[in-house]
């Protein structure tokens, strides 16, 4: 009786581990470069631009998600002009189709293309 039970405890242990390992490894982002066809564009009117611990954070009016431009990929844009540009006004974000068990309600999108009408304003690809 006691040798089942340990099986069944090793073999749960297995499954945990197994589990946790494919979590972890699906959470990893992927190394391909970023390009229009992989993104989902998504348009509103900017509510507030702020700096913050990713980069340069955007909210949206009635969109609860965070979007940000990492500090990585950013390296001539000012908080400054970014907030004279874009407040108040209607833009298109392109956010990449990704999801990660640490964000499972995708409430935080980093923006690979930002722009205005036909204006581009910033872009990864």
């Amino acid at each position: 009786m006691k040798k089942q039970a340990n099986k069944k405890g090793a073999t749960a242990l297995l499954l945990v581990a197994t589990l946790i390992l494919v979590l972890l490894i699906s959470g990893i982002p992927s190394a391909h470069k970023a390009d229009k066809k992989h993104c989902t564009a998504i348009t509103g009117v900017v509510k507030e631009i702020k700096a913050g611990p990713p980069g340069i954070i955007i909210h949206l009016k009635e969109d609860p998600r965070i979007y940000y431009i990492s500090r990585k990929t950013n390296t001539s844009l000012s908080l400054k002009t970014l907030e004279h540009e874009l407040t108040g006004k209607n833009i298109q974000l392109y956010t990449a189709q990704d999801w990660s068990p640490l964000d499972p309600f995708s409430t935080m999108k980093q923006v690979r293309r930002l722009q205005i009408g036909d204006t581009v304003i910033f872009t990864e690809f």
